[in-house]
């Protein structure tokens, strides 16, 4: 991910973000398989819903081979967040961050002006990347993965503004790091620069 946090690393950008087709099924299920245990996974039926239903919105990232997948669905101005799967060995590369922009950009074109979505309260990194993107707790769901296993649920109001709220983010945590960047070559210059000394035990 950029130093920023928001914008998509240079290594996301090797991926073409493309709408899945049904014939892209076998390599989704396979993401499933890398990314989730077997209780988790879902179904081959399941996702031959997100890729033929109504109002689904389904995309693939894919590079020299399928790197990750996201889905949602758009009813009216609520679109929710179904699902966001990348391959262990493509994480930590800004994908996902690059995959949930382009899904909120794809659902408010058709429409969507709110998004929910549900996360596991333990899924410390998605939450993260939810909550940078501008998503809001509104409720948990007790037990909602099972047992103990809580839901938050978030959601992103006025996607209508969302892009600009966005790009706006983007450029204010830009200007705060050159800020801080600042302030550290500024204390550097007068110390006579920086602190090389090693600690000897």
């Amino acid at each position: 991910m950029s130093a920023t946090g928001l914008e998509p690393s240079e290594a996301s950008l090797r991926f073409s973000l493309l709408p899945a087709r049904l014939d892209d099924l076998p390599a989704i299920l396979r993401l499933e398989e890398e990314g989730f245990g077997p209780e988790e996974r879902w179904s081959e039926r399941s996702w031959s819903g997100e890729l033929l239903g109504q109002g689904r919105t389904t995309l693939l990232a894919r590079g020299a081979q399928p790197a990750g997948v996201i889905a949602l669905s758009t009813v009216g101005e609520v679109a929710d967040l179904h699902r966001v799967v990348v391959a262990p060995a493509y994480r930590r590369q800004g994908l996902a961050l690059r995959m949930v922009r382009a899904g909120l950009l794809a659902v408010q074109h058709l429409g969507a002006r709110l998004v929910m979505l549900e996360v596991e309260y333990t899924n410390l990194g998605a939450i993260a990347l939810y909550q940078r993107l501008g998503f809001e707790q509104v409720r948990v769901r007790r037990d909602y993965y099972g047992t103990g296993r809580d839901a938050l649920i978030l959601r992103l109001y006025d996607l209508e503004t969302w892009p600009g709220r966005f790009a706006r983010a983007v450029e204010e945590t830009e200007a705060d790091l050159q800020a801080e960047r600042a302030d550290v070559r500024g204390a550097e210059a007068l110390s006579g620069g920086p602190d090389l000394t090693e600690e000897r035990s």
